[in-house]
């Protein structure tokens, strides 16, 4: 009895000084994004394929962020999702950003690294996430919104197995030719919010946005449409998440609603 108190009391020290090590860091991330945001975009806005860290701006120490975590989807090489324009799949374990090793590894890896443990030690059936913990993932999802934006401003369009190839049309970016009827400066705008998102500290206003629940399903999904919405699902973790962007709810039952029947369409 002595011990499995003393064990309870040492993993909630732990638990207490872990959050306590992710907060302060998020508060970093924050003054990063709002320091560097506008030598960000104005580099990428400019050149595309710049090869900065797309958070600070910085061109040292560069690693490869993983659009989706590979702690998500277990590293399965064999799982792909497929660009709009064309058709062309692509590997989540191949598709990455720069980002440098600070960026990276010291200011999101803390939050993901907090998250992953979040995710397996909660049981949906028999709990709920916190207002903290949503406010959490909220950020880790604006994250992932927020890379795609920047990963489809680089990609270009590719001839696709099988498919037609337009040499005029293979500069573009794909984000340009999967909203042809949108201006290139509305693209650029919702790359420019997706960035903003991340610097803003509360997120109290979208907590009834984020709808959480558990999931029986063994494989990977995953499905995003920017600034819209987003929908992952963590089979080993028995976590599904969706998020609506730029949509408020009153009641947290709208939003289910809401998530539901893009699901259904989607999935």
């Amino acid at each position: 009895m002595g011990q499995t108190l003393l064990r309870s009391f040492h993993n909630t020290l732990l638990g207490e000084f872990e959050a306590t090590v992710v907060n302060q860091r998020l508060v970093e991330l924050r003054k990063v994004v709002r320091s560097k945001s506008k030598t960000v975009i104005d580099t990428l806005l400019k050149d595309h394929s710049a090869a900065i860290c797309i958070l600070c701006a910085t061109d040292k120490d560069l690693t490869k962020e993983h659009v989706i975590p590979k702690w998500t989807f277990g590293n399965n090489q064999s799982k792909n999702f497929v660009t709009g324009i064309n058709g062309l799949s692509q590997s989540y374990s191949k598709t990455t950003l720069p980002a440098c090793s600070h960026c990276n590894s010291y200011l999101m890896g803390a939050l993901e690294r907090n998250l992953e443990l979040l995710f397996r030690h909660k049981d949906l059936s028999e709990d709920y996430f916190s207002n903290e913990e949503k406010s959490k993932i909220i950020l880790w999802l604006e994250f992932i919104d927020y890379k795609f934006n920047a990963l489809d401003l680089r990609r270009k369009l590719k001839k696709p197995k099988g498919g037609t190839y337009i040499p005029y049309l293979a500069n573009f970016p794909v984000s340009i030719m999967q909203r042809i009827d949108d201006s290139p400066s509305k693209i650029f705008s919702s790359f420019r919010n997706s960035l903003k998102k991340l610097g803003v500290k509360s997120k109290e206003k979208q907590l009834n946005s984020l709808v959480t629940f558990k999931t029986t399903n063994e494989s990977f999904h995953f499905f995003h449409h920017a600034n819209d919405y987003i929908f992952i699902e963590l089979p080993q973790h028995n976590v599904a998440l969706f998020y609506h962007f730029n949509q408020e709810f009153n009641l947290e039952r709208e939003a289910y609603d809401s998530a539901m029947e893009i699901i259904g369409k989607v999935y």
